[in-house]
């Protein structure tokens, strides 16, 4: 469904129904848009698979990569992208084992000529307002994730004060929505490339779709739920381009219940971006 209508209240069960708009006060330009109409995603904004690059990346520095599949595995219905984890799909060898599915706006690859990465990027921002409405099922183990991440693989080894950092510990990231599904009624907001950006965001109806936005500035992130504000951070921020990735996982934050139903599917109605003008 896309909501485009002001904020106001549907007398018929009393549910919200939230403008998509950046913070008002300000002048803003639409830079980016996903209403996932369709059958496919499309691949001249997304790129369908989980951080490729990273694992030969990581291989590189001594880091193995634990994950078994990193194609994307979606449908897409009414307006709807629905990043699915089945009972085979993505494929593992287990079906409790850790599996991702997941879409992003840029990735990195490793060049056997050059001995270095490359980057390829369909979308990236530095500040603006970052902004989507989604849902995702409760379910032990499973987890769903709007991020910001900032471009090029050796950008992934450094934390904002220019310090050389552990890059499977010390990601350059922000999270937007990170919901872990033994939680569901609890988000998470991080900061991931500093020790004090973690906070809880507590919230009703985890079953309805909800507007989660980023408001990001220099020196300061303004978190909005539902097109309010519910967090403020001011401390030092990003210095590069972040792009986007949307991901539904399995196996992070705990086990996976082995009678667990699927599919089970992050659902997302939209995304925009906007830049200040």
């Amino acid at each position: 469904m896309k909501i485009f209508l002001p904020s106001l209240i549907c007398m018929i069960g009393l549910v919200a129904v939230v403008q998509s708009a950046p913070p008002a006060g300000k002048e803003w330009r639409l830079t980016f848009e996903e209403t996932f109409d369709g059958s496919q995603v499309d691949e001249r904004k997304w790129f369908p698979a989980y951080r490729p690059g990273r694992k030969e990346y990581y291989q590189r520095i001594g880091h193995p990569s634990r994950w078994e599949d990193l194609r994307a595995h979606y449908v897409m219905e009414d307006g709807i992208l629905k990043l699915r984890l089945d009972r085979d799909l993505p494929r593992r060898t287990n079906v409790t084992n850790r599996c991702v599915s997941s879409i992003q706006t840029a990735i990195y690859r490793y060049d056997e000529k050059t001995n270095d990465f490359y980057n390829e990027v369909k979308f990236a921002q530095k500040y603006g307002y970052f902004e989507i409405r989604s849902r995702m099922p409760a379910g032990k183990g499973l987890h769903a994730a709007f991020w910001l991440t900032q471009v090029g693989a050796h950008n992934q080894e450094y934390q904002v004060d220019g310090k050389r950092g552990n890059p499977s510990k010390t990601p350059v990231e922000i999270d937007i929505f990170e919901l872990v599904g033994s939680r569901p009624k609890v988000n998470e907001f991080n900061v991931h490339f500093t020790s004090n950006g973690h906070f809880n965001c507590p919230f009703e109806n985890p079953e309805e779709f909800h507007v989660w936005g980023l408001e990001w500035e220099e020196g300061r992130l303004t978190w909005y739920l539902d097109g309010k504000v519910v967090r403020v951070w001011e401390h030092p921020t990003p210095q590069h381009e972040m792009f986007i990735l949307l991901g539904m996982y399995q196996g992070i934050f705990g086990a996976a219940d082995p009678n667990m139903d699927y599919p089970r599917d992050f659902e997302i109605d939209y995304v925009r971006v906007w830049q200040k003008k």
